[in-house]
């Protein structure tokens, strides 16, 4: 799913667990948290429906605005992707799973 040619599952575990590292306990992340790394890699989730931005502004004293920029995680479109994924694997035959990993 992610990239053109998708990921291992290695790598997609590891994106799990560093998505939860983040979203664990609540729906939205402050960008301020986040490193540039870290942030490169929640824009290429934004890219993938995953993961929006929202932006709030807020005046504080001396007519000053304070921005916070958040990030939401789409957690039903994660359950829709996983899904269809479900979907896609029940009509896979076994043996071109099994083809497919001795080719990698």
């Amino acid at each position: 799913m992610y990239g053109k040619k998708g990921m291992s599952s290695r790598d997609v575990e590891d994106l799990c667990d560093f998505i939860l590292s983040f979203f664990g306990y609540d729906d939205y992340v402050l960008d301020n948290v986040l490193s540039p790394s870290e942030r490169d890699v929640f824009y290429n989730l934004e890219e993938s429906g995953i993961l929006s931005t929202h932006r709030e502004e807020i005046s504080i004293i001396k007519g000053k605005t304070w921005r916070i920029n958040q990030w939401y995680i789409d957690s039903e479109k994660i359950k829709k992707i996983a899904n269809e994924r479900d979907d896609n694997k029940k009509e896979e035959n076994i043996y071109d799973s099994i083809f497919k990993n001795m080719q990698q």
